[in-house]
């Protein structure tokens, strides 16, 4: 059963969501209302996910290295810091884009020690039978804390203040420090090596099995191929050959909506196959890029959409509890983070190339080749050896502390 310490992990992570959807509107308008360009925005949200990429790796060691509750904590601590400095800048009259800019950079950098520790966390306060329906429970936290911190963004930016709103995120992550403090737990954690040999370390952990760093690369290049060119050219389409953001609206809910959903699944399917399941859940991917190539109805968008956002989610439930399950406790900080990083490193560079690259092979042409690859590449990943051969029933490497 899930007990105490789980339960105040899920309510820092549940409030610390809120914040993490609510702040990117708030850092948006206020580098607008200080006369900054849509080239400003886009740096502050670059700054914010190079630093958090870079970081990734020193995060997954401090992680393994000492008490992973205490990591979280000092990234928290370090998060409320940096988004009260922006908000008090703001609120003064006092901050230029500049400082925006450069304290997204640290406030990425804050979070960058959190996630790699709290993989790792998981792990040592849930029993290993109940792994799963922790990740489910930890999803729908996310899922549905973005309607909701969006909407409360919006509200209090347009009612107050960037400044102010910027301020309530800090608070959210000093609830969050404020919670874990409380969690009590036996920590892992040994000091064995130097940094550099425990990146290694990690680093042929990430490696030595096969499923983890093929799916990682894969992921990787889905989000370029597929996932990133679907949200870059959508609203452009939608704008010029649908309906505008009447119909684009929808299809973003629906993703929202279906990523809800696919995590409630998790509470209940566990598939016998995790990791075909994980690559199989992609595959609706491919049918909302077809639509949107040839400009479907947001009629046929909108569910496609939900089917989409139901297999990522879901997909991604199985596939943390799957690595939770099967790499060493002593690792996890760091394989979660050089998996979070090969996901990500390549993100910014789909959103950055999907309208160059449209512009030369055409939109229609770019959405079809994605939901090709997907296909294409779903079916090699599916057969590999190392992926059908991971069972549900796999055991656990270390029994989990009570």
């Amino acid at each position: 059963m899930l007990g105490r310490n789980f339960r105040l992990l899920f309510a820092g992570r549940a409030v610390s969501y809120l914040g993490t959807y609510l702040a990117p509107i708030a850092v948006a308008f206020a580098v607008l209302d200080l006369h900054g360009s849509a080239t400003a925005v886009g740096l502050s949200f670059a700054a914010w996910t190079l630093a958090q990429v870079s970081m990734l790796s020193i995060g997954g060691v401090l992680g393994d290295r000492f008490p992973r509750r205490l990591v979280m904590i000092g990234s928290d601590v370090s998060s409320t810091c940096v988004r009260v400095l922006m908000g008090l800048l703001l609120v003064t009259g006092h901050a230029h884009v500049w400082e925006l800019i450069v304290l997204q950079g640290f406030g990425g950098a804050s979070v960058a020690f959190y996630n790699p520790a709290f993989y790792g966390l998981v792990r040592e306060i849930v029993p290993a039978e109940e792994l799963q329906r922790a990740n489910s429970l930890l999803g729908i936290a996310r899922f549905a804390a973005f309607p909701l911190g969006a909407a409360t963004g919006g509200a209090i930016v347009a009612l107050v203040g960037p400044g102010t709103a910027l301020v309530f995120d800090g608070a959210t992550y000093a609830a969050s420090a404020t919670l874990l403090a409380l969690v009590r737990v036996e920590s892992i954690a040994r000091t064995s090596s130097s940094v550099l040999r425990e990146l290694r370390e990690g680093w042929a952990a990430f490696v030595e099995q096969q499923w983890i760093w093929a799916t990682c690369l894969w992921i990787s290049l889905y989000f370029v191929l597929t996932y990133a060119p679907f949200f870059v050219l959508g609203p452009y389409i939608a704008k010029h050959s649908m309906h505008g953001a009447s119909s684009w609206a929808p299809v973003v809910t629906g993703e929202g909506l279906g990523s809800l959903l696919g995590s409630i699944a998790g509470l209940r399917l566990r598939p016998s196959r995790p990791l075909s399941t994980v690559c199989y859940a992609f595959l609706p991917t491919a049918v909302q890029s077809v639509l949107l190539a040839v400009h479907a109805s947001v009629y046929a968008l909108a569910p496609a959409a939900m089917f989409a956002g139901f297999g990522f989610a879901f997909g991604g439930v199985v596939w943390d509890t799957t690595m939770q399950r099967t790499v060493a406790p002593e690792k996890l900080a760091r394989v979660g983070a050089y998996a979070w990083m090969s996901a990500m490193i390549f993100l910014p560079a789909g959103y950055a190339l999907a309208g160059p690259i449209s512009a030369v092979v055409g939109m229609r042409g770019y959405l079809l080749f994605g939901a090709a690859w997907l296909l294409v590449s779903t079916t090699v990943l599916a057969r590999l050896p190392s992926i059908r051969g991971v069972t549900a029933e796999l055991p656990s490497p270390v029994a989990v502390p009570s």
